[in-house]
């Protein structure tokens, strides 16, 4: 009896071990079955039409990822072509393709192609997201052919690469989560220049460009931070028109930095306290004497300092010393609007 007592103890024993054993090895066998890595490459969304209009406009828009607009040889023979790479890894994508997860509606009618990618409806974002390690839109631009750009992002960044004499117009880009960073060096820009963020940050660099008509630049952000680099280093360039700007920022930081060193450019800047609460993130340089500027060629008003318990009125303008004795033939007017955060300039002006 005892014996028997044995057995039967050995046997659940045994088969309580084998169940440990097993159940995990099935339950990480039925995983590893379904686990794949899903590395695609599509560049099927091709514009190419027979005939080109002065300006081609061109619409985007992404509910996830990051775009990149950059310019190739005029070689091609393409004007557009949109290409979308993606790497995804995890389970249940064994077998399957990013079009299981994306709608993509390509509409390359002339003059004003579109492009539209979005999660299906009946994907469970909470659940696919996590197994998105990339996904870029790369938006190859045949350079020489000049384009209007809408560009709207829901959760992602873009960057606008234009090159070295490459023309651009019309530029629109708004974002409800991620970055903008507009990289323009020696390019000619012929239209408004605007970009708008929810969440995240702008970064703008501009180098010897030029323009081929007055136009406006207009950023805002309501959180997050702005950069705006702009630099003329050549006595003989001129902008060609006048350029008009305002930046908005709700909660962040601003750095701004301009220079020029032609007699040609001006430059006036303007930043207003308002009729709020003393706006105490302004530096020393803008509060008071101007001592804690980096400034170098230009004339300034001395703000007026609000009384304890007033607040601060009127604006602070900068004004560069060659647009001030009106002796440039084009300039920069921007105006900055900040309800909180810090402001940061470096400013210089030497012809």
């Amino acid at each position: 009896m005892a014996n028997k007592s044995i057995l039967v103890a050995f046997l659940i024993a045994f088969l309580g071990i084998s169940l440990i054993v097993i159940i995990p090895f099935f339950t990480l066998s039925i995983q590893l079955s379904t686990y794949d890595v899903l590395e695609e490459t599509d560049d099927s969304f091709v514009y190419a039409p027979t005939n080109s209009s002065p300006v081609e406009k061109l619409n985007i828009y992404a509910e996830r990822g990051d775009i990149e607009i950059r310019y190739i040889s005029p070689l091609v023979n393409y004007f557009a072509m949109i290409e979308v790479n993606i790497k995804m890894s995890g389970n249940n994508l064994a077998g399957k393709s990013y079009t299981d997860f994306f709608n993509i509606e390509w509409d390359s009618t002339s003059p004003s192609p579109s492009f539209i990618m979005e999660f299906k409806s009946n994907v469970d974002k909470i659940t696919v997201l996590p197994l998105i390690k990339n996904l870029t839109i790369l938006v190859n631009l045949r350079s020489g052919i000049i384009f209007d750009l809408n560009i709207t992002l829901e959760e992602g960044d873009v960057d606008l690469l234009v090159p070295f004499r490459v023309p651009i117009n019309n530029v629109v880009v708004d974002i409800t989560k991620g970055n903008i960073f507009y990289d323009f060096k020696h390019c000619t820009i012929g239209g408004n220049i605007t970009g708008r963020v929810n969440d995240g940050n702008i970064d703008l660099k501009t180098f010897n460009s030029r323009y081929t008509r007055n136009n406006n630049w207009n950023f805002t952000i309501e959180t997050g931070d702005i950069n705006l680099n702009m630099t003329h280093n050549k006595d003989s360039i001129d902008l060609g028109a006048n350029i008009t700007s305002i930046t908005t920022l709700n909660d962040g930081s601003a750095l701004f930095i301009y220079e020029d060193n032609s007699a040609n450019i001006g430059a006036r800047f303007e930043i207003p306290f308002g009729n709020q609460t003393p706006r105490t993130f302004f530096p020393d340089c803008l509060r008071g004497p101007l001592q804690n500027c980096f400034l170098d060629g230009f004339h300034y008003n001395e703000p007026v300092l609000p009384e304890p318990g007033f607040p601060a009125e009127g604006d602070i303008i900068f004004t560069s010393f060659d647009l001030f004795n009106k002796q440039v033939m084009n300039y920069y007017d921007f105006l900055f609007i900040i309800d909180e955060g810090d402001f940061y300039m470096i400013l210089t002006s030497i012809n």
